[in-house]
């Protein structure tokens, strides 16, 4: 038994450097079409079209593109997905299911980015990412068939915030840094789910360290109610109405505010729904999510170009 575990022992070498080389080659980098990607094991599986993972986008950060097959015209309209996570953590992986399958299924792009997160990154950093992506999109939309006229967004939470801000702020504004600044960063609709709109009135907020360091002033340049102007982008918001992280206040104020200035703007109410989807009580969220799906595209397909 000895000479056979010592005859193990020194095939263990080999072994590892055969798994070694393996995983090298599952995990190494390679181009499509001029777009560095990886081809690492997904986490976010996609089975409607072609997955462009890991695109590296203005120099710094990572985005994935999902690109449906069936599809009745060319080019595409586009959904930027941004995930929640208080603007300290979340990932692109972050993207529900029931959402991209939905939108992909009714013909849409998604890209779900990554950006800067905090402390390390104090704001504006995330806001200025999103806006890159959103011009680098446009720049690159031949490479995955999209409509540079038709560029939607929808985030949770501080995803919500972010998407919120880059559809007030317009197609160039001080957010606008880096390259492709020849693109417009404008939406032509947006989706807020559940994000915080003020963060002057938000009480129970009390990250502003992390997020903002000393420079507390930023905490009106992150509230999307400080950039409320007529003729603003369409804005449909999502809230649960029992969410006790953002509270339904929050929500309401940046509706109220959009009715106020005469823009476009709708508000469901998601019954025993708390933060991030999460169910509060014995019964179902209602709507519930697939019905939420639906309302995106449906929310996208009345202020799109071919409506």
């Amino acid at each position: 038994m000895a000479e056979g575990l010592e005859m193990m022992s020194s095939r263990v070498p080999a072994v590892a450097t055969v798994v070694a080389i393996i995983l090298i080659s599952l995990y190494s980098v390679y181009t499509v079409d001029g777009v560095i990607a990886s081809n690492a094991p997904p986490t976010v599986v996609f089975t409607l079209g072609t997955s462009y993972r890991d695109v590296t986008y203005c120099n710094s950060q990572e985005m994935d593109v999902y690109v449906p097959n069936a599809t009745a015209t060319r080019p595409l309209p586009l959904v930027i997905y941004v995930h929640g996570g208080g603007l300290t953590s979340g990932d692109k992986d972050d993207i529900s299911p029931v959402f991209l399958n939905t939108l992909a299924s009714a013909g849409y792009v998604v890209a779900s980015i990554n950006y800067h997160l905090a402390p390390l990154y104090k704001f504006p950093a995330q806001i200025q990412d999103f806006k890159c992506a959103i011009r680098y999109l446009r720049g690159n939309a031949h490479t995955y068939g999209v409509n540079g006229s038709e560029v939607f967004a929808f985030g949770t939470s501080s995803g919500g915030e972010l998407v919120a801000i880059a559809a007030l702020t317009g197609p160039h504004s001080v957010f606008d840094i880096g390259p492709y600044l020849n693109e417009s960063s404008s939406l032509t609709a947006a989706v807020d789910m559940f994000g915080p709109t003020d963060l002057t009135s938000w009480a129970s907020y009390s990250d502003t360290l992390r997020v903002f360091g000393n420079n507390q002033a930023d905490l009106v340049l992150a509230s999307p109610t400080h950039y409320v102007v007529k003729n603003a982008p369409p804005i449909l918001i999502i809230q649960g109405v029992n969410d006790t992280q953002v509270p339904m206040s929050q929500s309401m104020e940046l509706y109220n505010d959009l009715k106020a200035a005469g823009d476009q703007t709708q508000l469901v109410l998601v019954q025993n729904m708390g933060h991030m989807f999460a169910q509060v009580g014995s019964k179902p969220f209602s709507p519930n999510l697939a019905q939420i799906g639906q309302d995106l595209v449906n929310y996208y397909r009345g202020y799109g170009v071919s409506g």
